[in-house]
């Protein structure tokens, strides 16, 4: 006799509703007194919310953490841009304090805490919610809020997958694999993922590798004209750029600059302080220390014998990224900075090779990505700057890390396109 297939899973749910509620209240005082949930939404770990249920078409996507979801925003506008009236539902497993995504939102977008995955929350849930799609972009697969959505008949897209971590006791395998089968499509975010999820049983009608959900806005703009002019003065010379440098990183990005000038002596060095009303402030500054600088807010042009140039100038940095084959992200070497280091994708979207340092602040899953699509390279120190600066004044090094950028920033307009488009073949199927 052949052995149910959904076995393992059957189990580990019966086991989730023994005492189920009792086990939910504990866990959410637990939470509370440890602050690490919010005593004002408690409820909503329970399944209950008092926010009504929209009109119309629900979307329900549910993301792990705010870090991991930055390519939501983009989603939302691109269903949004198909199909004018959709509510979205979003739900976070693991809160944070950072409540990273929160500002990148739209307005009516509502963020429920997930439900945990015992007793009836997951039930209560998809009962007071009802949505018509759900697309679940968490590594994580909760098993009782999944089986939940499957039962009450909701169709659900596994989007930015990679093979799924093991949901609780390791010592039945096969949950992984029974969860999988109830996902109607299913996004790889890269071959090697795809591969692990066949491996796991996910059958190659239902498996696309499309990449990650596109992270950022619409390329940062710059006048053609001026990219122009400065790419004439500029002609073949080495440039690389530091954006957003905040003022202690200084220091250790001129430092590298003058290090990697011993191998390329026409070395231009484009920086961006991350207060550009400090401009003449820092001009001065390394003028006192021997350096040849041009401070863009006067109109001096990077001429031949400009060692650095301050771009101090407001919203120039898609000028920079577009004429710099190698962008630092200031900010990420000190952790420093006012809001945070900047978004990697402006850079890597526009052709620029990626430094960053060991603080990546909300971006860390996007710095993650470009690295390992070889389109980023941490740095550490003054030291490992100034290798990585002259190691990618090599043009083939520096091509092979933008063309790495370019497929990642190429394939996640694709992923998320595609996202869009089954979204709105299941809304046909409901004829909603």
């Amino acid at each position: 006799m052949k052995r149910d297939s959904s076995f393992p899973l059957s189990l580990h749910l019966a086991a989730t509703k023994v005492r189920g509620h009792a086990r939910a209240q504990k866990r959410l005082h637990a939470g509370i007194h440890g602050g690490g949930e919010d005593p004002n939404r408690g409820q909503e770990r329970l399944g209950i919310s008092t926010a009504p249920r929209p009109n119309g078409p629900l979307i329900w996507i549910h993301i792990g953490s705010e870090a991991e979801a930055l390519g939501v925003p983009d989603l939302i506008d691109r269903l949004r841009e198909e199909r004018g009236d959709l509510a979205i539902l979003l739900s976070v497993q693991r809160h944070g304090p950072d409540a990273l995504l929160a500002a990148r939102l739209p307005r009516d977008v509502l963020v429920q805490l997930a439900p945990y995955g015992l007793g009836r929350g997951p039930a209560k849930f998809l009962a007071h919610w009802r949505p018509n799609v759900a697309i679940w972009a968490d590594n994580r697969l909760e098993p009782a809020l999944i089986d939940a959505a499957n039962r009450a008949g909701v169709p659900i897209l596994l989007v930015d997958a990679r093979v799924p971590e093991r949901p609780g006791w390791p010592r039945l395998p096969g949950v992984r694999r029974a969860l999988l089968k109830r996902f109607r499509h299913i996004l790889a975010g890269d071959e090697r993922s795809a591969e692990g999820l066949r491996a796991l049983g996910v059958s190659v009608d239902r498996l696309e590798a499309l990449g990650f959900l596109q992270e950022g806005a619409s390329p940062l703009p710059c006048s053609q004209a001026e990219r122009d002019m400065l790419a004439e003065i500029l002609e073949a010379r080495p440039v690389w750029l530091a954006a957003d440098v905040t003022a202690r990183e200084i220091e250790m990005v001129t430092a590298a600059h003058r290090q990697a000038m011993r191998r390329a002596h026409r070395l231009l060095l484009v920086l961006v302080p991350e207060r550009v009303e400090d401009g003449a402030r820092i001009a001065a500054e390394l003028e006192a220390e021997g350096w040849v600088v041009g401070q863009r807010s006067l109109d001096e042009e990077p001429e031949p014998e400009v060692e650095i140039l301050i771009a101090d100038q407001s919203d120039e940095l898609g000028l920079w990224y577009r004429l710099s084959p190698v962008s630092l992200i200031g900010g990420t070497l000190l952790g420093e900075a006012r809001e945070g280091p900047r978004n990697p994708y402006e850079a890597a979207a526009l052709g620029s090779a990626v430094l960053h340092g060991p603080h990546m602040g909300m971006w860390r899953e996007s710095y993650a990505r470009l690295r390992e699509a070889g389109a980023a390279r941490t740095v550490m120190d003054t030291a490992s700057l100034a290798r990585a600066v002259e190691y990618l004044l090599a043009p083939d090094k520096v091509a092979e890390m933008a063309a790495a950028a370019w497929e990642v920033t190429t394939s996640g307009a694709e992923a998320t396109d595609r996202v869009v488009a089954l979204v709105n073949e299941l809304l046909d199927e409901q004829e909603v």
